[in-house]
């Protein structure tokens, strides 16, 4: 029987930023990169390190099956950026189970452990990241360049995304050498460990031509489970929108985990 808990806890798996989103199969015998797509993958990770605000939606589904039994879920989030302020906060959730990354400079705050109870104040406690490189690679788009660069990269000439021509490029992540990125993520311990047991994965960026933006990023993952873990396909989709946005703060934080409210 497939547990709540199990299905549940497929919401951490896209809950990090992108250098997190997955891992590709070690038998994969394609070709080495082609120069069109590392010149736009390049072009792409130069343009978004001068961008000063964005958005994005999540959204997606989540199919999982054990024995005779299928269930199915969708994804919903949103999430935003803003340079100035140093903040960052993605919020997702998958059949019921939610998830939520605040970012401020190099403090990343987590929910305290009993703020779901109803009579607990609702707050977060703040942990250190590490500073030996940037903030922004904590963030959606800010680990790109630390991807691709462990990554094979494949022109798939152009789509259209809400109408509008986009350049489509695909991208297969190096699994061992990804792992060494994420482990510098924070809280993606069920991460790293989904991704070292990932059977495939197919990310695809649909970028614009005149910014050099990724206007949509989609990641499929297939996990073809085995004794007493489910197997998963899962398709989630991220739709950017630039510009000036507002970063939602947590309700209080306090300074650690020790400082959090108590029932």
């Amino acid at each position: 029987m497939l547990s709540s808990r199990q299905f549940g806890l497929l919401v951490v798996i896209a809950v990090i930023a992108l250098i997190g989103a997955g891992a590709a199969g070690l038998f994969d015998t394609r070709p080495p990169s082609d120069p069109a797509a590392e010149r736009l993958v390049n072009q792409t990770a130069d343009a978004t390190t001068n961008v000063s605000a964005y958005s994005f939606t999540i959204s997606g589904s989540a199919v999982a099956k054990q024995g005779g039994e299928r269930r199915t879920a969708t994804y919903d989030g949103h999430a935003a950026f803003n340079r100035s302020e140093r903040t960052y906060r993605m919020s997702i959730s998958l059949d019921g189970e939610s998830k939520t990354l605040f970012v401020r400079g190099y403090s990343l705050y987590k929910p305290c452990p009993y703020s779901e109870y109803v009579n607990v104040e609702n707050a977060s406690y703040a942990t250190e990241l590490p500073e030996n490189r940037s903030w922004t690679t904590y963030t959606m788009l800010g680990g790109q360049r630390q991807l691709f660069d462990v990554s094979r990269v494949y022109d798939r000439g152009t789509d259209t995304v809400n109408g509008t021509e986009v350049r489509v490029v695909e991208v297969v992540p190096d699994q061992s050498k990804l792992s060494s990125l994420s482990a510098g993520v924070p809280g993606d311990e069920d991460v790293r460990r989904m991704n070292a047991e990932a059977s495939a994965l197919n990310m695809t960026l649909y970028v614009s031509p005149e910014s050099d933006l990724p206007v949509r990023v989609v990641v499929e993952r297939r996990h073809d489970g085995g004794f007493r873990k489910p197997a998963v396909q899962e398709r989630i989709v991220y739709d950017f929108t630039y510009g000036p946005t507002t970063v939602e703060t947590p309700e209080q934080t306090v300074q650690d985990k020790d400082a959090c409210p108590r029932p």
